[in-house]
């Protein structure tokens, strides 16, 4: 498809426009990867507090993390990076990724809330051709019945027609959370071979590790399988 070639040659480039949704534990240090890699980013989080110490150059986190610090406050200062709470600023994005929050409840039931909202605002301002990658924990089945859906009613486009929808699920632990986004292997599910290959060259632009393209159910089942691994050796 013409818009995907498109979208590979600005990847190729590092002219790709990119927006990460959620500056947590996840959001914040791919962010700080992607700009480091060349990429304009733009950060998106509810938090102003959170949003004024990123834009101060400052990482908001407790704690260890080795290297994120220095590499926060190097791409603030070259403005590779720059952070909003602001939707309208997305308009020219090409691609999304969204690292909110999927908490349980005490059911063991996920709670959506946060993904939601991430989809009505980037679902206003999304531009034909764009890319949205969830990296968020979802469980299998999620990106078929809430993203894709909350997606098309509130941008008014289709589905593989006016944007295109991944899943590459995050493996990351705390205080290793640039070395794993680096060293660890993902799967890169598209809705289509062609989304996936666009994706896996996104990714290696910081992944050294092995990238595996799928579809977007087998993404959403590699990260639930994986979580019901850790829980039953802890």
């Amino acid at each position: 498809m013409k818009q995907l070639n498109a979208l590979m040659e600005k990847i190729k480039t590092k002219k790709a426009q990119v927006a990460v949704i959620g500056l947590g534990y996840v959001g914040l240090p791919v962010s700080c990867m992607l700009a480091d890699a060349g990429f304009n980013v733009t950060g998106v989080d509810i938090k102003q507090d959170r949003i004024d110490m990123i834009n101060y150059g400052l990482s908001p986190f407790k704690g260890k993390e080795p290297g994120l610090s220095e590499l926060l406050a190097k791409v603030i200062e070259n403005g590779q990076l720059k952070a909003t709470t602001n939707y309208t600023r997305l308009k020219d994005i090409d691609i999304f990724l969204i690292d909110v929050e999927t908490p349980i409840d005490k059911d063991h039931i996920p709670q959506y809330k946060a993904l939601r909202s991430a989809c009505k605002g980037l679902g206003s301002v999304i531009k034909d051709g764009a890319l949205v990658i969830v990296e968020s924990t979802i469980a299998p089945g999620t990106m078929d019945t809430i993203v894709r859906p909350i997606l098309v009613e509130v941008s008014e486009k289709k589905s593989m027609e006016g944007f295109f929808l991944g899943a590459c699920p995050e493996r990351v632990m705390p205080g290793k959370l640039l070395a794993n986004l680096r060293d660890m292997s993902r799967v890169c599910g598209g809705e289509s071979p062609e989304v996936s290959e666009v994706m896996t060259l996104f990714y290696r632009q910081i992944v050294r590790a092995d990238l595996d393209p799928a579809d977007l159910v087998t993404a959403e089942l590699t990260k639930t399988a994986e979580n019901a691994y850790r829980d039953v050796n802890i």
